[in-house]
């Protein structure tokens, strides 16, 4: 609620009773919620006399709540203190105030009484004719000048006085309401719009971690099958992309950890290096067979397209596996080798950089020759750091909890289940380490 000041000398608007009764609400709130900590304390102190670790876990989150429960107490303990003493200053004021307006009103209006008397006195002084009478006058409104100019100065000192009590209450205004930001930026209990957005995953967070676990998948997926179908790269990108941002949203508002955000970015920024570099090597493919054509033709070959293009495509026989009506499986070597190259197109590079020979040779060729390699070698370290990042997280979440179950029912004395355990809960406290919601 805003409180518009006047400038003019007039009473301060304003109920200082209002604000005094804010104040206690807000007060009491903070006595309310300091006797709720204070029972929170008295349970977890009790829950020690026990050896549980289910009432430990209730400890330990009691004492979390019991921390941020004593920052909102603090909260509204300042806010109490704040608007009391702006109560007394505005209570205050407005004694001042009034005091001066009817300082201001008594003096305007002699002033105004002095006036007229000093006119009537004028005009007498215009009509006489004894110079005694008109020496008389003049002597008294000289003296009613004087009395007026008193009662002026009297009418501006009671407005300047005003204007100090009116700055001297905006001052006190400010501070309480400076005291009662600091103490909602300062508690971490901060209710803007990112809160409210915030709120709104935690409360649809379940649904928002499926829709994020199930991009994933997808992400997964199509980047494997992009490598034999080219025409999914931009697909799984997108997905990567998708991934990556609803991971954004999600650590963000503390609900992932930040761990898991950045496997999704560098998997959304090693797949589109490795894109590029894929690219990249086609034109280097298309630049390699021009320049072994130009090099048959200029030994005076018959038909050097013809035989660079039938040396390509030689060296790429033994691709196709099984046939299951008009669909052709591709063998499992060439399966390998396309896995391994992480794309069709880069493993025919591979083929034809280690088999071809059909105009090979040269200087230009052999610069076109590294330069693939080089895009070969961008393409492996891209996928090698997305393995690298992403393998810890796989390996303990998706494949340790069944391994070590399937070993705890086969062996229930085996140590190896145990240091599975071991190291997944490990990285399980990592991930609540780097867990946090930006702003808190």
């Amino acid at each position: 609620m805003a409180l518009h000041l006047p400038d003019r000398i007039a009473p301060i608007p304003g109920d200082p009773g209002t604000v005094s009764r804010r104040a206690n609400r807000f007060t009491m709130t903070a006595d309310t919620i300091l006797e709720a900590v204070e029972g929170l304390r008295t349970a977890i102190a009790d829950t020690g006399r026990h050896e549980s670790k289910a009432l430990d876990k209730l400890a330990e989150n009691a004492d979390q709540v019991a921390s941020r429960l004593a920052t909102l107490e603090n909260r509204y303990r300042e806010a109490g203190s704040a608007l009391s003493g702006f109560a007394t200053e505005l209570e205050s004021a407005q004694r001042e105030a009034d005091r001066l307006v009817q300082a201001h009103a008594e003096a305007e209006a002699a002033q105004a009484r002095y006036e007229r008397e000093i006119e009537h006195h004028r005009d007498e002084r215009q009509r006489t004719t004894d110079p005694l009478v008109a020496v008389d006058l003049n002597r008294h409104l000289l003296v009613l000048s004087q009395r007026q100019g008193a009662q002026t100065a009297a009418a501006a000192d009671a407005q300047a006085r005003f204007t100090q009590v009116v700055t001297r209450l905006r001052s006190a205004g400010t501070a309480a309401a400076e005291r009662m930001r600091d103490a909602i930026k300062g508690d971490g209990l901060n209710d803007g719009v990112w809160d409210d957005f915030a709120g709104w995953v935690a409360d649809n967070a379940g649904i928002l971690k499926a829709i994020h676990s199930v991009l994933r998948t997808v992400t997964a997926v199509l980047s494997v099958l992009s490598f034999f179908i080219p025409v999914l790269v931009p697909f799984a990108l997108a997905a990567a992309a998708l991934t990556a941002g609803l991971s954004l949203v999600l650590a963000a508002t503390g609900q992932i950890s930040w761990i898991d955000f950045a496997v999704d970015l560098i998997t959304v920024a090693t797949f589109g290096v490795a894109a590029v570099a894929t690219r990249a090597l086609g034109g280097v493919m298309n630049a390699l067979k021009g320049t072994r054509v130009a090099r048959l033709a200029a030994q005076g070959h018959r038909s050097p397209l013809r035989s660079v293009t039938g040396s390509f495509n030689g060296v790429l026989r033994g691709r196709n596996g099984l046939s299951i009506g008009p669909v052709k499986l591709p063998s499992v070597k060439w399966a390998w080798e396309v896995n391994g190259a992480k794309g069709v197109s880069n493993a025919h590079f591979l083929r034809v950089a280690s088999r071809s020979q059909a105009g090979a040779g040269g200087p230009l060729d052999k610069i076109l020759l590294q330069m693939g390699h080089a895009e070969m070698q961008r393409i492996k370290l891209a996928f090698g750091v997305r393995t690298a990042v992403s393998m810890p997280n796989t390996a303990l979440e998706t494949f340790g909890p069944p391994i070590s179950g399937a070993l705890e029912r086969a062996l229930p004395d085996n140590p190896v289940s145990a240091v599975v355990d071991s190291l997944a809960d490990g990285w399980q406290d990592v991930k609540e380490r780097t867990s946090w919601k930006v702003g808190s």
